[in-house]
């Protein structure tokens, strides 16, 4: 009986055998599933996470570029009420260094851009361009706003002691040479070069800033591929007409 119980240990290794091989080969298959849902989970979840970082980042692009047309309306509508309150009036006056009275002094830090939150104009020529328009509007605009106060402030401490001490009228005609006489070279010549500076900086930072305005808002209709950007004009700009 040797031969038979030899026969019997080997089909019985053989069977034992097969055995592990199905336990591997499930423990396999398990762990190789296990694996792939963990991978497949995670790859989801970046790409969730990915997709609300850029959706977020879209927002607060949006939210920036209105903040910048309207930082825009405000410069502009700043030098058209200056234009309309002071220089209109006196657009034909014979004497505007003296006729355009002094206006309250200006905050240069207001109404600025925030150039931290440009960076989506950054990611292309195009938006760099744009970019650097806008710096050099809002550059034009600050010294707009200086000439403006520094011509208020000597119109205020320089011309009008010397007008009152000179017995000077409203309306009062006058010639150049009794100006200067009554007033001193150095008040006329400040006043009348401050003056003469003040009329010619605040229509040109006016084109300036609606140029950079009209550049922007065409940009950032097809950046953001959609038309809900504020479309701002002026329909009376005293003087200071723009012809595209």
């Amino acid at each position: 009986m040797p031969v038979l119980s030899t026969a019997v240990a080997t089909t019985s290794v053989a069977c034992a055998n097969v055995g592990l091989f199905n336990i591997c080969s499930d423990t396999w298959e398990k762990a190789i599933l296990t694996l792939l849902g963990t991978f497949i989970g995670a790859t989801l979840a970046f790409g969730s996470q990915l997709y609300l970082h850029r959706r977020q980042e879209r927002k607060a692009e949006l939210v920036s570029a209105h903040r910048i047309l309207f930082c825009l309306l405000q410069q502009t509508n700043a030098l058209v009420l200056f234009q309309n309150d002071f220089v209109a009036p006196h657009r034909n006056s014979p004497a505007p260094f003296m006729e355009i009275p002094a206006a309250m002094e200006f905050d240069l830090s207001k109404n600025q851009f925030d150039f931290s939150s440009f960076n989506f104009l950054l990611k292309s020529k195009e938006g760099r361009q744009v970019m650097y328009d806008l710096y050099l509007a809002q550059e034009s605009y600050v010294e707009a706003l200086r000439a403006i106060n520094e011509r208020s402030r000597m119109h205020r401490e320089e011309l009008q002691p010397k007008l009152f001490e000179a017995g000077f009228k409203n309306n009062e005609l006058t010639t150049d040479a009794e100006l200067a006489r009554r007033l001193g070279p150095l008040v006329l010549g400040s006043m009348t070069s401050l003056t003469a500076q003040v009329l010619e900086i605040v229509p040109s930072t006016f084109r300036k800033l609606v140029v950079a305005k009209i550049a922007f808002r065409e940009f950032a209709v097809k950046y953001f591929r959609t038309n809900e950007f504020t479309e701002f004009e002026f329909p009376e700009t005293y003087g200071m007409e723009f012809k595209k």
